[in-house]
């Protein structure tokens, strides 16, 4: 019998029944894919460093809608081990209800199956469906399920009307969508691969000790981009894998709250880091520190849009502000160096300048309870304002699976045993 599959029927025998109580303090976030808004701004005219004008259809523009009796499978990670689990739906940037026919967990097996006898249900108030309110999220029941860290899960949900997808593209996660209702099943029949996945946005774990969750929070390189899709490749996974690895930091379980092309000060294409700060860090089950890497957009989009360019101290004086917002609130904050860009299409002499007067303020400042320098992890030793050659995904801007684990191996574990 395969490795795999011994590891899943100890997972089934250790499952100890669908709807047990569970404890009700004591959770942490253990998985995250934030919500966000759609950008309704029309595709954008720009003119690369090469001259050349092209136009730009915005990341967040919105998606086709699922049909009406469709089903969407979502493959995700836990990042600590856990006794009962809870999901969180987001109707959050919605104008109408969300309607939920069903929803299903199981323990993911290859290419969107699911390992047999392993599919839970989860219900709603004891019900089998619901219908989440315009701008709200909704919890499922807590499920008693004894699961190790680093379990991969598939959660399936059947929508019975026409449904938008979520915003927020799974630039690293996979997920498929399917005619008809198939949240139970093995394998999804005719099923392709979907955009914006269901509309799970956070899993909660009640942990098998107690612990504490770190929020990850960024955009797109915190998100993962340029990894690869669906191997939980981002450097909030490797510092997960980490964690789990050192008996010493085993109670650490991570939340990855990365939005790509996420700005501190402007909204499109997604809500801003101050806006949302409160939602995707302060209100994270189990939140003791969360770390910070944050303004490569700021710089690039005040080349990319003059009108909206901000300033090395403006981008300062918001960091500041999610210091103060964090400690306000008991939270250790964590500041992470902006990584390199040069040589990406929105590079400047000016935004560099902007990249390097911020990094000095983070390393110098002494505002934060704790500094990442993933900028000179990254950077050519002979050319600092790019990133290395071998850690490039492509575009200059987003590591690749070497750069995102070399991020993740810089982090000081010895800032989770204070």
């Amino acid at each position: 019998m395969k490795a795999a599959h011994w590891i899943a029927v100890a997972v089934l025998a250790a499952w100890s029944g669908s709807m047990a109580q569970a404890a009700q303090s004591g959770w942490l976030g253990a998985f995250g894919h934030v919500p966000t808004a759609y950008d309704l701004s029309p595709p954008a005219t720009v003119t690369g460093r090469d001259g050349n004008v092209r136009t730009v259809t915005p990341n967040f523009a919105p998606a086709p809608a699922y049909p009406a009796n469709s089903t969407v499978r979502e493959i995700v990670r836990l990042n600590a081990a856990a006794t009962s689990i809870r999901i969180r739906f987001s109707n959050e940037f919605s104008g109408k209800a969300l309607r939920i026919g069903e929803a299903h967990i199981a323990l993911a097996g290859a290419d969107g199956a699911i390992i047999p006898g392993s599919d839970r249900l989860l219900t709603f108030s004891g019900q089998r469906g619901a219908a989440v309110p315009p701008g709200a999220p909704l919890l499922s029941d807590p499920l008693s399920w004894t699961l190790p860290g680093l379990t991969k899960l598939a959660v399936t949900v059947f929508y019975p009307e026409e449904t938008v997808p979520p915003a927020h593209i799974l630039f690293t996660l996979q997920a498929w969508a399917a005619p008809g209702n198939q949240a139970e099943a093995l394998s999804l029949t005719n099923a392709a691969q979907a955009r914006g996945g269901n509309h799970l946005s956070e899993i909660d774990i009640v942990p098998q000790t107690p612990g504490h969750t770190v929020v990850c929070f960024g955009d797109s390189i915190t998100e993962g981009v340029g990894s690869t899709n669906g191997a939980f490749r981002g450097w909030p996974e490797r510092l997960a894998e980490r964690l789990q690895a050192d008996p010493a930091t085993r109670g650490w379980s991570v939340v990855n709250a990365g939005i790509g092309s996420n700005r501190l000060l402007h909204d499109t294409p997604s809500v801003n880091a101050l806006a949302r700060f409160d939602r995707d860090v302060l209100a994270v089950p189990g939140v003791e520190k969360v770390i910070v890497l944050m303004g490569i957009n700021d710089i690039q989009y005040s080349h990319r849009f003059p009108s909206q360019a901000v300033t090395a101290d403006e981008m300062i004086a918001a960091l500041g502000q999610l210091v103060s917002r964090a400690h306000a609130r008991g939270v250790r904050i964590i500041g992470g160096t902006i990584t390199p860009f040069g040589g990406s299409g929105d590079y400047t002499a000016e935004g560099e300048a902007a990249r390097t007067k911020v990094n000095e303020w983070i390393r110098t400042s002494g505002a934060f309870d704790g500094v990442i320098d993933f900028d000179l992890v990254t950077r050519d030793p002979l050319h600092p304002d790019q990133l290395s050659s071998a850690l490039d995904s492509g575009g200059r801007l987003h590591p690749n699976d070497a750069g995102y684990a070399l991020m993740g191996d810089a982090i000081d574990l010895r800032l989770f045993s204070q």
